[in-house]
């Protein structure tokens, strides 16, 4: 039994070579070390050991792959940052091979303005030598020859510009917000200006050249402005003189003192003052050179209180002029007063038109009578009831209206323009100029112009 051959244990591997290579992985994979051993000693790998090696490494990298998705794998180094000490401020600097990294620098790039907007750029209107004397909101219209019918141009502001050297006028109005040219032309002398179809904000003219579209073009244009806030009222002029004993430098006329008072007649036809008036200024004759005090005078009187009293003396009579303002810009109003001595007391009277007045003005103006134009507004319900109660003896308002409409259209023109220069503020018209109709309400129109109206009519018709 001593002499029993003992196992060789290289012998044995030999002999059962899968068993010592699943050894040696399990280790491998535990201690993920495998134990050194001499070259010498180490025998030559298998085939099967080489495939089995390669299929753990690849294992083990997917596993490390798929762990490092989610965050996992092998744990990384951190790397230290070496702080600068030199840097005072402490804030951390950038990596010097960021800095010198020519992918990470940013481009110093520079772009010029095609266009300065601080440069002021002249644009031309043709309008610099000339100055605007009129300007006001309106619509246009254009009479079209060939469809015999009003086409409208375009809303916008109207202007007359008068030239600075040769002091021509023309007329030009833009389109809002395109401000597009609708009209340009000269106002000629043989320019006529005509109410449209009797209304007082609509008016027609004959333009022999209009430019607006290019070519000088003839054209009938009518205008009509945005409201018709025309408020009339009258003015009356007192005048008061007697004879007065003081030396005369002109012999044979004796001195004479007189005075002047301006108050304006109510729709009742009473005197109230005339407080819608700012200011009155009377434009005497040269001969009044001195005042009272003896000092010069400009010849002219201003009153700026109501009833705008002058008082003077002298020995001859003379034609002035007296100039209203309105309050709150109503504008000036020129009135032609003959100063004569033919009686101690004599009046005069003129109407003036307010137009466009500002509400502050409107509210003056309402201390003297109905402040809205008689255009489109009726009158007192008892005056016009006063008036349908009234029947002429020679007139049938029926027989009337029925021959009115029986007239022809250039009849009807005549009678809406005697109906527009005779009118009262009791006068109800209503003028409706795209449809072309003129309504008037016969009742309320004054007897003396019913009178012509059937006058007329009985020319013209039957009735």
């Amino acid at each position: 039994m001593a002499d029993a051959v003992k196992p060789d244990p290289a012998a044995e591997q030999t002999a059962a070579p899968g068993a010592t290579l699943v050894k040696d992985e399990t280790a491998k994979v535990t201690t993920d070390i495998t134990d050194p051993k001499p070259a010498e000693d180490k025998p030559a790998a298998s085939v099967t050991e080489k495939v089995t090696e390669a299929a753990s490494t690849a294992t083990s990298a997917v596993k490390d792959n798929v762990f490092s998705m989610f965050g996992g794998g092998p744990k990384k180094e951190k790397r230290e940052e070496v702080d600068d000490t030199d840097e005072p401020s402490g804030a951390s600097k950038p990596k010097a091979a960021d800095e010198e990294s020519p992918e990470n620098e940013e481009p110093n790039v520079e772009f010029q303005p095609v266009v300065h907007l601080t440069e002021k750029v002249d644009t031309k209107t043709n309008e610099e030598l000339e100055e605007q004397t009129f300007k006001m909101r309106a619509k246009l219209f254009k009479f079209d020859r060939e469809s015999r019918e009003w086409k409208e141009r375009g809303t916008g502001d109207v202007r007359l510009l008068k030239h600075k050297e040769n002091g021509k006028t023309r007329l030009v109005m833009r389109r809002d917000k395109t401000l597009k040219v609708c009209a340009n032309h000269y106002v000629v002398p043989d320019m006529k200006l005509s109410p449209n179809v009797g209304s007082d904000r609509s008016w027609v003219w004959n333009a022999a050249a209009d430019v607006s579209e290019g070519e000088p073009e003839a054209q009938t244009l009518a205008i009509r402005f945005a409201n018709s806030e025309n408020v009339k009222r009258t003015v009356k002029l007192i005048t008061t003189q007697r004879p007065i004993a003081e030396p005369s430098p002109m012999e044979g006329f004796p001195m004479r003192s007189w005075s002047i008072e301006i108050c304006l007649l109510n729709d009742q036809g009473q005197e109230v003052l005339a407080n819608c008036f700012e200011k009155a200024v009377y434009n005497l004759h040269p001969s009044f050179e001195k005042n009272k005090q003896g000092e010069t005078l400009l010849l002219l009187w201003v009153f700026k209180k109501p009833p705008f009293r002058i008082e003077e003396k002298g020995w001859g009579e003379f034609d002035m002029t007296i100039v209203l303002t309105g309050a709150h810009k109503g504008g000036d109003h020129t009135l032609e007063h003959d100063l004569n001595f033919q009686a101690e007391r004599y009046e005069a009277t003129h109407v003036v038109t307010f137009r466009n007045p500002k509400p502050d003005l409107l509210t003056l103006l309402e201390a003297s009578g109905p402040a809205s134009d008689a255009n489109g507004v009726r009158g007192g319900k008892g005056d016009a009831a006063k008036k349908k109660g009234r029947r002429d003896k020679n007139v049938d308002m029926e027989k009337l209206a029925d021959g009115l409409q029986k007239l022809s259209e250039d009849d009807l023109l005549h009678v809406v323009t005697m109906v527009h220069d005779n009118k009262t503020s009791e006068t109800y018209t209503k003028n409706d100029v795209e449809n072309g109709e003129f309504h008037v309400d016969l009742y309320t129109l004054p007897d003396s112009l019913v009178k012509m109206l059937w006058e007329f009519v009985a020319q013209k018709t039957d009735i």
